[in-house]
């Protein structure tokens, strides 16, 4: 008789968690739960929650992407997979770029948490057993990262038109401030300020400033780094 699979499930959303790891042991498996929040600290730092992940010996691992952590589960994905741990992602997420990402993180299988208990069951165990499943599924992701990327690319190259104080200006318009409330922040006039928020418009064809706020957003823009 062989080994039964060791699969530790990390979500901060105990009672599907149990519910899951219920079915998991009935399907003959050891499950170790981790709950972000609860018995790791939800701001510890990716790798020590991977160090208590990995320490668990586990043959597969279940994260959700809305995990309350630094980058969200999908900051496990990487470092879990670079160790050797299939890694199944299962969350109630549907933003196509966070699913994409995942994939290409390295990620065997994304989930979405309103299929049936005893599919997502039955996949996890399989993939904890080391067979591949749903090939076409994370093939099919694949190709959305590398597009998604691409996209997000050619969105983000406008934005390096802008001066360090356009951007500075710009960050203010994300966070829901006037143009007053920079006057007043940064002490300057308004009608400098009016002369900065004119001068982003244009370099990023932007009609208005909720405008040039929507593409900021959409091409996950920040001064110093991606956001999404």
């Amino acid at each position: 008789m062989s080994d039964p699979r060791r699969i530790v499930i990390v979500d901060d959303h105990p009672l599907l968690a149990q519910g899951l790891r219920v079915e998991l042991e009935r399907a003959g498996s050891l499950v170790e739960l981790i709950i972000p929040g609860a018995e790791v600290a939800a701001d510890d730092a990716a790798d020590e929650l991977v160090a208590a992940i990995t320490a668990r010996g586990p043959d597969c691992v279940v994260v959700d992407l809305g995990l309350p952590i630094p980058g969200g589960g999908s900051s496990l994905i990487g470092p879990l997979v670079s160790v050797g741990v299939r890694v199944v992602v299962l969350t109630g997420e549907t933003q196509r770029w966070l699913l994409a990402r995942s994939a290409e993180a390295g990620a065997e299988v994304v989930l979405d948490k309103s299929e049936s208990l005893d599919g997502i069951v039955d996949v996890i165990d399989r993939i904890a057993r080391g067979q591949s499943v749903r090939t076409v599924q994370r093939l099919e992701l694949l190709d959305e990262y590398r597009r998604l990327s691409a996209e997000r690319r050619q969105r983000r190259a406008m934005f390096g038109a802008l001066t360090p104080r356009e951007e500075e200006v710009l960050v203010g318009l994300m966070a829901g401030q006037r143009v007053q409330e920079l006057a007043d922040r940064d002490y300057v006039s308004v009608k400098t300020v009016r002369t900065q928020v004119s001068s982003l418009l244009r370099k990023l064809g932007a009609r208005s400033q909720l405008a040039a706020v929507a593409m900021a957003h959409a091409a996950c823009w920040s001064p110093d780094r991606d956001r999404c």
